[in-house]
């Protein structure tokens, strides 16, 4: 019963929460009207029949009713409250504030060749709020922070006077309003339990400071749930070998927490039963605080509450009764965890295991093996496999693809995650009254998790998740290809023999090629294809092109806007070693990946434009270049490289063009190169002023490939496709991006001289093939 109740809460209230902010309060109880009394007449049909009515019915109306008048409580007053006018107002407020988060760095965007600045933000409560040159209000609404400093190093329970404008939040992650702040002052600290849990988490930050940057940064994570040191690439690589979840501290933590308490209470001679039952409550209380209100943390400890509870009362609960009490009360709590996908994949993961890992380990009985070796092996490669079918839908849903090294990837790192976690708890409390004895019981948890970022990294590299669609639709339909492979196994097994399981087995495959044409999946053709000699890369709205080399080796022109696109492009590729490493310019469409290109790869020199404008994105690129020692240097007309198959030569810039459109963009570094035998004119951003320019010097040849400068925007000299005469024109632009590239014009004006055109917002990533006839040939990846 638990568990159903605990599923029809959370249902309840996730629709209670969907229907009520997008359509309204009248809307989502009209809907409730019609359901109790859709459940009424059934119950009564049910009573005249049997004599009674189903229990079901009852509980499902009663569901229905408790989780939308605590949605309507909560929701409401976010929609209609006293923020709400001020959203979007040119209003200045005085709010006194009460954190109830820790600071996260947040990045800037990047939206075409602008990116916005890095800022901090926190979640808090709005207590007292003026409006400029109106009277004080009590308040008490959930708010976002957002400042440009003032924030670095608060912790829960600080109370802020936050001077700044009102915008808009998202009423479904339970915030009225967002606070940009102009000022931010900190006018009390925190309450002792906050700043001792800070100290905490301080002391093992400290303890691994001089460890390796992936230990400084994942420990930390693993331990407390803090991940503001955890590098970028190591993050990416954590997600894409499906070990994210072991720095969203859930169930594990807390069971190592409970085994150590317990051992503990122990220790100091406390044997009655109910005492430590508290004593070990209070542990699991301390340690949400100290590794903070996560949902996953949440979800850990309200099953935890549930166990101890009924061992104080002396009843028996069923572990997935636990996990739907734990469910339903929480969301009770806090309505909008019910759309978290943290909660959500924390509770998938928890049920996977107890429903399908002790079902698969038990059909695994008898055979050839020794039972117990036999059921051990099964046993842990259960646990893994249940654990990420469960959460398929939810990861392909959030834009992660299909983890295929998941399950191996968890098997290697589980032996080192109870070792990390307990030698960086004990690490933790130590440190803070002996930082260096702390260093030395942090030792083997760093070793540990230095071997969970081994096992991140070299899963994604080897691994990558395989493409899906994301969303809804991409959820809807890995639950319905389960479903499927569940049926062909249920069958199978009625069916009878091994024939019959191969049989129905392959039709599950066939159910997913034909369910998800556009999942990617490859079917015999590879990429990259043979004789490629430039591709250029799918990175949305920017550019990334890379000349073939030699085997592993690549000359990378323009980095792109995102690090994570970039990376996977190169990996697709093969390429391990970048020698040379141009960016054409500035803008942050084209160097804010360049963390992507750095990752795990051997980078000689970075080539750069000789206008270092804008500023802070230039301060960016030097300081990447430096984190990893890679010499920079800047472009002058006439420099050559040669680069094993590849030779490049600087055509632009001569002289730097000012207040003729971009300045940047016509700072670009524009080369000549030639990469196996095939020619390529790359322009960067350049525009039309530039360009002309650059015609009249002689720096435009004819040419087998032209990257079609400026994303192939309206901007283009006259001249420069029907000199060049391409046979293949590649344009770098994104999807439905908001600046019209590319040009019908511009596309027109390279097919009028023959050329192919690709395009990354249609094909995907590019590549230009040679064959061994040299004959030239375009080939599109597809999106």
């Amino acid at each position: 019963m638990g568990l159903l109740v605990g599923a029809l809460l959370w249902a309840a209230s996730a629709f209670a929460l969907a229907v009520t902010v997008h359509l309204g309060v009248a809307v989502w109880w009209s809907a409730v009207a019609g359901s109790v009394a859709l459940l009424a007449a059934t119950a009564a049909v049910a009573r005249r029949r049997s004599g009674r009515a189903h229990p079901l019915l009852v509980v499902a109306g009663s569901a229905l009713v408790v989780a939308s008048a605590v949605v309507t409580w909560r929701v409401v007053p976010l929609l209609e409250g006293p923020l709400a006018p001020l959203v979007g107002s040119r209003a200045v407020v005085d709010a006194e504030v009460l954190a109830s988060s820790d600071p996260q760095p947040r990045q800037g965007r990047t939206a075409g060749s602008r990116r916005t600045d890095d800022a901090w933000q926190l979640d808090a409560s709005v207590g007292r709020l003026r409006v400029s040159g109106g009277a004080a209000a009590e308040v008490d609404l959930p708010v976002r922070v957002i400042a440009a400093d003032g924030l670095a190093g608060v912790l829960p329970g600080t109370r802020l006077r936050v001077v700044g404008r009102v915008l808009a939040a998202d009423p479904l992650q339970g915030r009225a309003a967002t606070l940009v702040a102009e000022s931010v002052v900190v006018t009390d600290g925190p309450p002792p339990l906050q700043g001792a849990a800070g100290a905490v988490r301080a002391a093992l930050r400290a303890a691994v400071r001089d460890r390796p940057p992936d230990q400084a940064g994942l420990l930390p994570g693993l331990v407390v749930g803090d991940t503001s040191a955890v590098r970028p690439d190591l993050d990416s690589a954590m997600r894409d070998s499906s070990l994210a979840h072991l720095v969203a501290v859930s169930g594990g933590n807390v069971a190592i927490v409970v085994l150590l308490a317990l051992g503990g209470v122990r220790l100091v001679g406390v044997r009655r039963g109910r005492a430590q039952v508290v004593l070990v409550a209070l542990a699991v209380a301390a340690y949400v605080v100290l590794a903070r209100p996560q949902p996953s943390v949440v979800r850990a400890a309200g099953m935890t509450a549930v166990v101890l509870l009924a061992v104080l009362v002396d009843a028996r609960v069923r572990p997935l009764d636990a996990l739907g009490w734990s469910v339903g009360a929480l969301v009770l709590l806090d309505p909008f965890l019910a759309l978290s996908v943290g909660f959500a994949m924390s509770a998938a993961a928890t049920g996977g295991l107890l429903l399908l890992a002790a079902r698969w380990r038990r059909d695994t009985d008898g055979g050839t093996w020794p039972r117990r070796v036999r059921r051990a092996v099964v046993g842990v490669v259960a646990v893994s496999a249940a654990a990420q079918v469960a959460v398929a839908p939810l990861i392909v849903g959030i834009g992660g693809g299909i983890p295929v090294g998941g399950i191996v990837a968890n098997l290697l790192a589980a032996p080192a995650v109870g070792p990390a976690t307990s030698f960086g708890l004990v690490a933790a409390l130590v440190g803070v009254v002996a930082p260096p004895l702390a260093a030395l019981v942090a030792l083997p948890a760093a070793w540990a998790v230095g071997w969970v970022a081994l096992v991140a990294r070299t899963t994604a590299d080897l691994a990558p998740p395989l493409p899906w669609p994301d969303g809804w639709y991409g959820g809807l339909l890995a639950v319905a290809v389960l479903a499927l492979a569940a049926v062909a196994v249920l069958v199978a097994r009625a069916g009878g023999g091994p024939v019959a399981r191969a049989c129905l087995a392959l039709a599950a495959v066939g159910g997913l090629l034909a369910l998800a044409p556009t999942a990617g999946v490859p079917l015999g053709a590879s990429w990259p294809p043979a004789g490629w000699r430039v591709v250029m890369c799918d990175v949305g709205q920017g550019d990334a092109t890379v000349l073939e080399a030699g085997p592993g080796s690549a000359v990378v022109v323009d980095a792109g806007p995102d690090p994570v696109l970039v990376d996977r492009c190169l990996r697709r590729l093969g390429v391990t070693r970048v020698p040379l490493l141009v960016l054409s310019h500035f803008h942050a469409d084209h160097v804010e990946g360049l963390a992507g290109v750095l990752r795990g790869r051997e980078v000689g020199t970075i080539v750069v434009s000789p206008l270092g404008e804008p500023p802070a994105e230039e301060r960016r690129v030097e300081r990447w270049s430096a984190d990893d020692g890679v010499p920079w240097r800047v472009a002058a007309p006439g420099d050559r490289w040669t680069v094993g198959d590849v030779r490049l030569r600087v055509v632009w810039p001569q002289r730097i063009v000012r207040g003729e459109g971009s300045d940047p963009n016509n700072a670009s570094v524009a080369m000549l190169a030639e990469a196996g035998g095939v020619s390529v004119l790359l322009g960067g951003d350049l525009e039309t002023a530039a360009q002309e320019l650059v015609l009249a010097a002689g720096g435009v040849a004819r040419v087998d490939v032209v990257k079609v400068p400026h994303h192939g925007s309206e901007r283009q000299a006259s001249g420069w496709a029907s000199t060049a005469r391409p046979r293949v024109a590649l344009i770098g632009v994104g999807v439905d991006n908001d600046y019209g590239h590319p040009a019908a014009r511009t596309v027109a004006a390279y097919r009028a001289v023959g050329a192919v055109v690709g395009r990354t917002d249609l094909d995907g990533d590019l590549a230009v093939v040679l064959d061994d006839a040299h004959r030239l040939g375009l080939v599109r990846r597809g999106r």
